[in-house]
């Protein structure tokens, strides 16, 4: 039943216990006086002043709205236009290694020997030079 020690046990009995009476002593009743007001009930007026101050606030408050805006949209077009850029950065380089290794398998030596055979050119080493600068 408890899960601590402070629980303690409760004989249970069909009826609830009474109170002994005890005489509550009596409230005096005082009459409820009306709120207490402002002594200056009446709102203070707005000066033209004031005025001309919330207009240009919120003016400026206005365009500083639609700059934010305007500004994250070409953030994104930006990031955008990047993106692109990026993928054509890659394709290019894609094309560049795809194109040198193709120059590096037609200038391989073999090739050149081959072909050359096939063309009854023969390779003497004994007429080669070479020449460092």
């Amino acid at each position: 039943m408890a899960q601590n020690s402070l629980a303690e046990a409760v004989p249970l009995t069909q009826e609830p216990q009474q109170r002994p009476n005890i005489e509550q002593p009596q409230r005096r009743v005082q009459p409820q006086s009306a709120p207490q007001q402002n002594p200056r009930g009446d709102k203070l007026p707005v000066s033209k002043f004031e005025k001309c101050l919330m207009t240009v606030l919120g003016l400026v408050l206005a365009c500083m709205m639609v700059l934010v805006v305007s500004s994250k949209i070409s953030l994104s077009n930006a990031q955008h236009n990047l993106q692109s850029v990026n993928s054509q950065v890659t394709t290019y380089q894609n094309h560049n290694t795809n194109d040198q290794q193709q120059i590096n398998e037609l200038q391989s030596r073999s090739r050149l020997d081959k072909i050359a055979k096939k063309q009854g050119l023969n390779l003497e080493n004994a007429r080669i030079r070479n020449v460092n600068r």
